[in-house]
C-alpha cells in the first residue's frame, strides 16, 4: 500500500513539473486594444472626442487627433506589426501614424497610412522596434463622426 501511494505521489510531482515546463515554453499571443482607451492628442480638444461602444470618434466640425498606446508583448523580433481597425463614412478618410520609442523615450521608427474604406483592417509594420520599445498609434479622425477607430491589435511577430 505504501509503495502505491509513493508512486502516485511521484507521478503527480512529475506531471506538475511537466506542466510547469510546458507553460514556460508558451509563445506570446496577439493583443487587442479597443479604441475606447485612446485619448485626445490635444487636451483642449477633449470634449470633441466621443467614446462609443465600438471605439472612438470625433464629434467636432473639423478633424481631431487621438493617440493610443499599443499594448504588446516584448517580442524579440526586429519589428512590430499591428492591425488597425475602423470605419469611415463615404468620402471620409482616417490618417494614422504608428511610432516606436525606446524605453528611454528616444524615437526609433515610424510608418503612416491613410484609409478611406467603409470598413478597414489595415496591416501596418514597423521595421525596427526594440524588445522593450513602446509603440503608439496617432490617428486623425474625420469630422462630424465621419469615422470610428475600433482599435489596434499587436500581432506576435
Amino acid at each position: 500500500m505504501f509503495t502505491i501511494k509513493k508512486s502516485v505521489l511521484g507521478f503527480g510531482l512529475l506531471m506538475l513539473c511537466g506542466v510547469g515546463l510546458e507553460a514556460g515554453a508558451a509563445e506570446s499571443q496577439n493583443i487587442n486594444t479597443p479604441g475606447s482607451v485612446c485619448n485626445p492628442f490635444n487636451a483642449n480638444e477633449a470634449t470633441d472626442i466621443d467614446y462609443v461602444s465600438n471605439g472612438v470618434r470625433t464629434i467636432a466640425t473639423s478633424a481631431r487627433r487621438v493617440v493610443c498606446g499599443v499594448v504588446r508583448h516584448p517580442v524579440a523580433g526586429p519589428g512590430q506589426s499591428v492591425f488597425v481597425d475602423g470605419s469611415n463614412s463615404p468620402g471620409k478618410s482616417t490618417l494614422c501614424a504608428l511610432s516606436s520609442f525606446t524605453f528611454q523615450g528616444t524615437f526609433n521608427s515610424a510608418t503612416s497610412f491613410s484609409e478611406s474604406s467603409a470598413t478597414y483592417d489595415h496591416l501596418a509594420a514597423l521595421q525596427s522596434v526594440g524588445r522593450f520599445d513602446y509603440v503608439t498609434l496617432l490617428c486623425n479622425l474625420p469630422a462630424n463622426a465621419g469615422g470610428i477607430l475600433f482599435g489596434v491589435t499587436a500581432i506576435d511577430s
